[in-house]
Parts: C-alpha cells; sequence; structure tokens
C-alpha cells in the first residue's frame, strides 16, 4: 500500500475525525514518501506501517522540542500517537495558517535554538540522527540491479565509515538535528517561524543544519547572500570544521535518494532523480531543482 491511495486517504481521514472539530475536511499537502492531509487546524501525516518507528521517533522529538521550547508545529494536544489507522500509520499535528515564506535568517534562527536549546545531556534521550539509514529506508523500494537505486546504497556504504568519524566529533556539540532544514519545511507565521517536518530529526552533529543552505546555493542556484543570513542568524560557521564536508556530502545523497526513491510520481522527479545522480556519480554537473 502506497501512502497517497485510497487506503492512505481513509486513514487520514478517520484521523481527522479523532482529532475533533478543530478539524476540517481533508485536503492535499503534499505526497511523497508519506502523505501530508490538512484538515482544518490539524495536519496528518500517513505512512506505510513499515514506516511505525520513524513515526514514533518524530512524536518523541516533538516532545523533547516542546519541553526544550524550540518553536515547533506541535503534535495534536492530548493525542496518543502514533496511530495505527487501516493498515497505515498516522500522527497529527497543530496546523498555524502561514502569512509568507520563511527566510533564510528564519531558518537560521530555528537551527539556533536546536543548538542552544536542545544541546548536550538535553538530547542525550532522543534517538539518534541517522541520516544514512533514511537514505537506505529512501530507496528501499528500488530493486536491486536498478542503477540509480544501486549507486545510492552504493554511496550510502562509502559514507558510512565517514559518517561514523565525525558524528560525535562536531566541535559545536551534539543536539537534536533537523535533518532537511529549507523553507519547505517551515511554517512561517504571524508569531514567527515554525519547524514541521521532523521524520528525519535526531541527536546528533548541530553542524549538520547547515548542509542544507549551502546546498541552496551550491547545487539550487540561490544567491550566496542567504547562506550570509543564515549563518548570521544561527551563530555559527560550520565550514571550517573538517568533518562539515562529510555532513555536505551526507545531505546531498539524502536529497538524491529522495528523487530516485519517488521518481515514479511524475516525469519531472524521476528527470531530477537523473540530475542529483549524475552530478554524485560521473560529476557532470547540471543545477538542480526543487520539487
Amino acid at each position: 500500500m502506497g501512502p497517497s491511495d485510497a487506503a492512505g486517504w481513509h486513514a487520514a481521514g478517520l484521523a481527522l475525525d479523532r482529532c475533533g472539530p478543530r478539524a476540517g475536511p481533508p485536503v492535499l499537502v503534499r505526497e511523497g514518501l508519506s502523505l501530508l492531509v490538512r484538515g482544518g487546524d490539524v495536519l496528518v501525516r500517513v505512512r506505510p506501517t513499515a514506516d511505525e518507528p520513524t513515526a514514533r521517533r518524530e512524536v518523541a522529538v516533538a516532545r523533547a522540542l516542546a519541553q526544550a521550547g524550540v518553536d515547533h508545529a506541535g503534535l495534536v494536544d492530548g493525542a496518543d500517537q502514533p496511530w495505527v489507522i487501516d493498515g497505515s500509520v498516522v500522527t497529527a499535528w497543530s496546523w498555524r495558517e502561514t502569512v509568507g515564506t520563511a527566510s533564510s535568517a528564519d531558518l537560521g534562527s530555528l537551527a539556533r535554538q536546536l543548538r542552544e536549546r536542545t544541546g548536550g545531556a538535553r538530547a542525550a534521550g532522543t534517538a539518534p540522527f541517522e541520516p544514512l539509514v533514511a537514505v537506505r529506508d529512501a530507496v528501499a523500494s528500488v530493486p536491486a540491479g536498478d542503477d540509480q537505486g544501486d549507486f545510492v546504497r552504493r554511496r550510502a556504504q562509502e559514507l558510512s565509515a565517514a559518517w561514523g568519524q565525525i558524528v560525535d566529533q562536531d566541535p559545536a556539540g551534539t543536539a537534536i538535528v533537523h535533518g532537511d532544514l529549507h523553507v519547505d519545511n517551515v511554517l512561517l507565521t504571524a508569531g514567527g517561524p515554525l519547524l514541521t517536518d521532523l521524520e528525519l530529526a535526531g541527536a546528533g552533529p548541530c553542524s549538520y543544519d547547515t548542509a542544507p543552505a549551502v546546498v541552496a546555493v551550491e547545487r539550487y542556484g540561490a544567491e550566496p547572500s542567504t547562506l550570509d543570513r543564515f549563518l548570521e542568524a544561527q551563530g555559527h560557521d560550520p565550514r571550517t570544521w573538517d568533518g562539515f564536508a562529510t555532513c555536505l556530502a551526507v545531505y546531498e545523497l539524502w536529497v538524491t535518494a529522495w528523487a530516485v526513491g519517488a521518481r515514479h510520481r511524475s516525469r519531472e522527479i524521476a528527470a531530477e532523480a537523473s540530475v542529483r545522480v549524475s552530478c554524485l556519480r560521473d560529476r557532470a554537473c547540471e543545477p538542480w531543482h526543487l520539487l
């Protein structure tokens, strides 16, 4: 079962019903490796049952962020989550109306909150940040022998030793890492920016959350000034740390794995998967495009 088929939509509707009068009719927000559906002031994420460990980790991270006072779109109050509904795993989150798109400074401010409020011992009770596990999971449905899938798996194996060497060596410390800190994963509300999409998050090298801002400039063609504003708001520039190159390589592989795993959804995603794989494998780099 895929998260966006009829069963996934049915599970989303039942989850919204559980959330009571604050939820309205289901409306598609985004589909990919999971299904995001909004109803009124509630956003539900629907995953296949195999992803229950991911959902449980995401819920635990959200509770840790709430305790630390990090600005995020929290779980629906009083909900005993995640839920297994109709063969799917579902989580429900508070939806806030947006007033625009988050800026690079907003992203940097959230990265700073994570570093300063969840660092050290406060991250100790959180599951580890494991981006290479997420990479492998993203292409798990791609069969062996597939050129792109095999490249992603082989590259993940190549990076595993380097990741193991730097994961607890960040001079900036260990904290809860978001793992995919870009504008589509932040809600800009009247009260300020809020983190969303915590499915990758866990305790790890906090400098990793700078990688998306660097990739935005180096791969997607964003203005270099956006990185400057991110770093200023973050109050930390990890690029002089030798281990940051590994963080950057792992993040580039993650966004490539996502495209390979979701390429069946559209010709645009399939084309982008080819561009990213060719860039990392053959060094024949065309500009990347956000999906």
